[in-house]
């Protein structure tokens, strides 16, 4: 009786503990919510608004995809793509990131189905504009979420198999949804003095990718790139774009995918963008997160140990150094600021989150890295010292 009566004691008490983190994960995530506005002349200044762009913008679950935007008071425009994982094959399709996976410790899954009821929620660092430290305050937002698990550029509707044997519909739809939006703020955003272009993970392979055709809109605008926390390495970057998302891509966005992406990127750019862009990228050292999808996208199992994070920093760093060799215009910033020293990694973006205003490296801060190459017309790299590590 005793055993049984602990039992129930243990379940009762498990089963509070999680409705309430339930409850409280609910409310924290709906207290920010979006306003319909259609025009930007109709908001109101600093907040979010959510713009309907018809029946072809659709997530990859189908479900209704929108664009985001907020209302600032200065010419300038950030353009920001947002993250959220990948699909690169049908077991990964099949794997979405679920809110009820993190409630219960299970693995998060791969990519956003659709787009998350609590994304304003998870927004800081530049797009805040309560924070008076934030230099891009008063500039306006149009905040291109991410639900289609294809960096922004599929263009195909696959139908695929579960685990369990059932079937569903993929919509690679990130293309079309893009343009979508493009074609919203070229409406609103009349002749920007500046403009950022900016995205973070699987945004950031996003941003650098459209950025060509955004400044072929916007020919008298000062132009800055910039992509955080964006390095995968595979050889199987050609065949997942061109054959699991059928992009296009050479077509569309003018330069031919490798294996190290966003550094093929990034040399596009580096012809494609008016000669005074700036190109603009960040970096954690150790990203726990992009080491694991690396390794789960090249098919290496298995547990991540010092070997894995090793290489994985070395090929970033390579390609770093790369693009500081042969680009004019571009700038870095490295840091391992941080660093878990139990597991020997660091964290997985900067621009969007609280630490935007945190992370230092000779103790030159992000945010004021930023605010200096865009802002103040003062530009230089941060962290040389580690492109010099083995």
């Amino acid at each position: 009786m005793k055993r049984l009566s602990k039992f129930i004691k243990f379940a009762v008490i498990t089963v509070l503990s999680f409705l309430i983190l339930s409850l409280i994960a609910v409310y924290a995530f709906v207290i920010k919510r979006p306003a319909a506005v259609q025009e930007m002349a109709d908001a109101k200044p600093y907040k979010w608004n959510k713009i309907s762009l018809g029946p072809e913008a659709v997530s990859s679950d189908g479900s209704e995809y929108h664009l985001l935007s907020k209302k600032g008071t200065s010419r300038n425009w950030i353009i920001f793509f947002s993250g959220g994982g990948a699909s690169w094959d049908e077991s990964s399709a099949a794997h979405p990131i679920k809110i009820l996976n993190f409630l219960t410790g299970r693995e998060a899954g791969n990519y956003f189905a659709d787009i998350p009821f609590y994304l304003l929620n998870l927004l800081d660092g530049l797009t805040a504009t309560d924070n008076p430290e934030n230099p891009f305050k008063d500039w306006n937002v149009a905040y291109i979420p991410y639900s289609t698990g294809d960096f922004h550029v599929g263009k195909r509707t696959a139908e695929y198999t579960k685990d369990d044997g059932s079937t569903f519909t993929m919509h690679y739809n990130g293309q079309s949804n893009v343009q979508d939006s493009l074609n919203w703020i070229y409406a609103q955003a009349d002749k920007p003095e500046k403009l950022l272009i900016a995205g973070e993970s699987a945004g950031g392979f996003g941003s650098a990718f459209w950025a060509g055709k955004i400044a072929e809109h916007y020919k008298d605008a000062e132009i800055y790139q910039y992509s955080d926390s964006s390095f995968l390495y595979s050889g199987k970057w050609p065949e997942i774009i061109g054959k699991e998302w059928q992009a296009d891509f050479a077509q569309v966005f003018g330069f031919a995918p490798e294996a190290d992406l966003i550094g093929s990127a990034y040399k596009g750019n580096g012809s494609r963008l008016p000669d005074n862009a700036v190109l603009l990228q960040s970096y954690s050292l150790y990203d726990e997160v992009l080491i694991s999808f690396q390794n789960r996208i090249n098919d290496q199992e298995g547990p991540l140990n010092a070997e894995l994070i090793a290489d994985w920093s070395r090929q970033m760093r390579g390609s770093v150094k790369s693009l500081a060799d042969t680009l004019p215009n571009y700038y870095y910033y490295l840091t391992d600021y941080g660093l878990n020293k139990k597991t020997g990694m660091t964290g997985h973006t900067f621009a969007t989150r609280d630490v935007f205003y945190k992370a230092e490296e000779d103790g030159i801060r992000l945010l004021d890295w930023l605010n200096d190459a865009i802002n103040k017309n003062n530009r230089y790299s941060v962290g040389s010292r580690f492109l010099d590590e083995s």
